[in-house]
């Protein structure tokens, strides 16, 4: 099931790759490889799976970086 958005969210890297994030208050840990995605010259964006801290349930995830926000675009269960 698809899950529609467009909101802010926190996200750490190490090495360049996004690792763990934070949405609506909830903290999610990158469980795959993330794959980078080019969107072009004005921003970067990640797809990869991620693993609530709070029940475990898993969602593939779509964030970009925009003038160094983070943005959720999409996410998926």
């Amino acid at each position: 099931m698809r899950m529609a958005s467009r909101e802010d969210v926190q996200v750490w890297c190490e090495r360049d790759r996004p690792v763990r994030l934070v949405v609506d208050g909830e903290r999610w840990r990158i469980i795959d490889t993330p794959t980078r995605c080019d969107g072009g010259l004005l921003f970067q964006s990640w797809r990869f799976t991620a693993r609530s801290d709070v029940d475990h349930r898993t969602c593939v995830m779509d964030v970009e970086e925009v003038d160094g926000q983070w943005v959720l675009v999409a996410s998926w269960e």
